[in-house]
């Protein structure tokens, strides 16, 4: 009996390790992609997986995504959005990243720092991430509601003077009035 109960413990220890050690090795980890044709002068010409980094300082909007990005000569020459578009070197000078990490300004703006974490087959990329259009149109939106504001108080700073204006005649208009008055009498 005594037997018996060792082994069905020791089937349950041993079985408890081995699914712990399969969990363990199983767990993903984004930044654990491996990089197995990086060469010691940089990267082929390819698609790799990175972490992006921008800020836009007309709105202070600054943010992390996974995308993919494209590297030839070991200059970063891509950035694919998650919408279909993408950022490419019309709007940027290309950047050595043969270190694995670049930063360069849009000629929009906007600053980014990409640092590549995987290859392409690897890569769990952002499902939504904001693109310089979405980030001027948010530019735009913010102008526009600041230009309203400030038109509804010029407006309304407008109006003031104006009821001032026609309250001081009506006062100036009774007292021209009452001094008639006084003088016929």
């Amino acid at each position: 009996m005594k037997f018996k109960k060792f082994l069905i413990i020791s089937s349950i220890v041993v079985s408890s390790l081995l699914f712990i050690e399969c969990k363990k090795s199983n767990n993903y980890n984004p930044q654990e992609y491996t990089l197995g044709n990086l060469e010691e002068d940089g990267y082929p010409d390819g698609t790799y997986c990175a972490e992006i980094d921008y800020y836009y300082s007309e709105t202070g909007t600054s943010s992390t995504y996974t995308l993919l990005v494209e590297i030839e000569n070991n200059e970063l020459t891509e950035i694919h959005w998650p919408n279909g578009g993408w950022l490419d070197d019309s709007h940027f000078t290309p950047p050595d990243i043969s270190s694995g990490e670049a930063s360069f300004t849009s000629d929009r703006g906007v600053d980014y720092t990409i640092k590549i974490i995987g290859n392409k087959g690897n890569c769990n990329t952002s499902s939504y991430a904001e693109d310089e259009d979405d980030l001027i149109q948010q530019k735009e939106n913010n102008e526009y509601e600041e230009d309203r504001k400030r038109q509804d108080e010029e407006d309304e700073y407008q109006k003031k003077q104006l009821e001032e204006k026609e309250e001081k005649q009506a006062e100036e208009e009774k007292k021209r009035q009452e001094e008639e008055q006084e003088n016929e009498e």
